[in-house]
């Protein structure tokens, strides 16, 4: 599997394969291009299986942000139903983190809508904690 920054090329494939809530893939690189944010794809081949995005400027909930204030926030990852259980969510989260430590930055947080069972459970399970902090929106 093959997970890196997405770029104009990679927008097309996971746009006509993968539907997915709003226009997720359509506008998570429009960050990119302002510098905020790094779409983070990864697939095998052509086939799309995961995206995430890895907020640069910290947090994007207010409360979040303000107990975290140096913090990269990953955020909005989406992986493939049929793709679940598989490692691919793990893979994305261990390249995210690299970026982050290889731009110097020391914390990281992950953001989890409330009611979304699998990313709790797979952040817990990479040694992240809950922090309490509830931003609605």
């Amino acid at each position: 599997m093959e997970i890196r920054p997405c770029t104009d090329d990679d927008l097309a494939i996971p746009s006509s394969r993968w539907k997915v809530y709003g226009c997720v893939h359509e506008e998570h690189p429009l960050g990119q291009l302002a510098d905020d944010t790094t779409y983070v794809v990864a697939g095998r081949g052509e086939e799309p299986l995961i995206s995430g995005v890895v907020q640069w400027d910290g947090c994007l909930r207010t409360k979040a942000r303000q107990m975290f204030s140096r913090a990269v926030e990953i955020n909005h990852l989406q992986v493939r139903n049929d793709c679940r259980g598989q490692g691919v969510g793990t893979a994305l989260i261990a390249a995210a983190e690299r970026l982050i430590w290889c731009e110097g930055r020391l914390q990281e947080a992950v953001g989890a809508a409330d009611g979304n069972p699998h990313a709790e459970r797979l952040y817990l399970s990479l040694g992240y904690r809950k922090t309490g902090i509830a931003d609605v929106s």
